[in-house]
């Protein structure tokens, strides 16, 4: 009986040094008569699955669900490619497998990646692996599920706005000049893009890169399914929308103090009128501040419950309707939060082309100059202004900055930088 190590070793060993050797065919062969080795040995049991992929559809809640789904004829027929690792070598599953929905996709034990065709007879596409994050304690308290960016529009100013503003959920009249970001309100951000520029996406680029933020092609369900377990609250808003608490101590301890059987809350709104477009690149720092738009747009309409948002448990919560749950677990309750507690300022367009057009012809109110506090306003516009300038700000080196010793062992060309008086700097 050949031992597992030196199976292991020897299949390892002949994949690496004669891999480029053999033909597709020959190496498929040789992990068949491998997979076949395994199979008489019990090498098999012995492979390290991790204790979260011990799971098959029939031991997850609602499995006779997923089973009904799966025979019903709706949407595209997608056939999945199911792949297990072992050790170094990664080996298709025995099985196809066919879906009518992706919520139906059967789950394997010990399956780590999977790959998606229309048809049997078309290619599979690269296989994505399988990420964990069916947490039993979640990574975030409080996240973001943000509205899909579309449009023509700079959304650069607005990102960074509502990323820092939402980081700084705390009591609106009790915002210190030493803010430091471990008093956090949101710590995640799950953005959705539909079209975004390269400059705009660099302010994404920058929050992602250092762990506050992913970003996805996909939608608002989609984004639903990523936070459940990953994140406890979702707040569901877009990206000109900012929720408002104006309640004691913190966001954060207010969604502490709920009733466990709570899996939603709604906010009342307000529409801010917004009459320009935003800045389409930064320029300095002078036009930044006048350009925020909290500072810039302040006439609002009456807080309304028409169009309302919310926060969402997500492993309490199973169906969406855009910003709103119409599916719940059984005995989840949805509350309404008070006014005084928490609001959404809405900062719309007025652009016929933009959604729902011109709202302002269909409004019969009153505007009126409603702000944030003081101190929450200054202490957004130090925050926006800094990761502005950070990722924005830049420009290229100069010569005349490098120490002179750097150019007699290098060309001018590796050192990649430029004089004051030419042109670009």
């Amino acid at each position: 009986m050949i031992r597992q190590s030196q199976a292991y070793g020897l299949l390892i060993f002949l994949l690496s040094t004669f891999g480029t050797l053999y033909n597709y065919q020959k190496i498929k062969n040789f992990i068949k008569q491998y997979d076949n080795l395994v199979s008489k040995d019990g090498l098999s049991d012995s492979c390290v699955v991790p204790e979260w992929n011990l799971k098959t559809t029939y031991d997850l809640p609602h499995s006779a669900d997923f089973k009904q789904w799966s025979s019903i004829h709706l949407g595209a027929l997608v056939s999945l490619q199911f792949k297990k690792k072992y050790k170094n070598i990664v080996k298709k599953n025995i099985m196809e497998a066919e879906a009518r929905l992706l919520s139906a996709c059967p789950r394997r034990i010990g399956t780590e990646y999977v790959s998606a065709s229309f048809n049997k007879t078309e290619k599979a596409h690269a296989p994505i692996p399988l990420i964990f994050r069916v947490y039993d304690n979640p990574l975030h308290e409080l996240a973001v599920c943000a509205g899909p960016l579309y449009g023509n529009e700079s959304k650069w100013l607005q990102i960074v706005e509502y990323v820092e503003h939402h980081k700084l959920l705390v009591i609106q009249n009790v915002v210190p000049d030493f803010f430091f970001e471990v008093f956090q309100g949101v710590s995640y951000f799950y953005f959705t893009f539909f079209n975004l520029n390269e400059y705009d996406r660099k302010i994404v680029d920058y929050y992602t890169k250092l762990g506050y933020a992913e970003y996805t092609p996909y939608d608002s369900q989609e984004c639903h399914h990523r936070s459940r377990y990953h994140s406890k609250w979702v707040l569901n808003i877009d990206i000109d929308e900012r929720v408002v608490y104006t309640g004691p101590e913190s966001f954060l301890n207010y969604l502490r103090l709920l009733p466990p059987n709570i899996g939603e809350i709604s906010f009342i709104i307000n529409r801010v009128l917004k009459t320009n477009t935003n800045p389409e690149r930064f320029t300095n720092s002078t036009n930044l501040q006048s350009e925020l738009m909290f500072l810039k747009y302040n006439k609002t309409t009456e807080m309304s419950w028409f169009n309302l948002k919310g926060a969402i448990r997500p492993d309490l919560v199973f169906v969406l309707f855009y910003h709103w749950s119409y599916r719940q677990e059984e005995g989840i309750r949805v509350m309404s939060v008070p006014k005084r507690i928490a609001h959404i300022r809405h900062y719309r367009n007025v652009d016929y082309d933009a959604l729902n057009g011109n709202w302002l012809e269909n409004y019969n109110g009153t505007l009126k100059e409603t702000r944030l506090t003081p101190s929450f306003e200054k202490t957004l516009a130090n925050l926006v202004r800094e990761k502005v300038e950070y990722v924005y700000n830049n420009r290229w080196v100069q010569c005349e900055e490098i120490p002179p010793m750097f150019f007699t062992r290098f060309k001018r060309g590796i050192l990649d930088c430029r004089f004051k008086n030419e042109t670009g700097v």
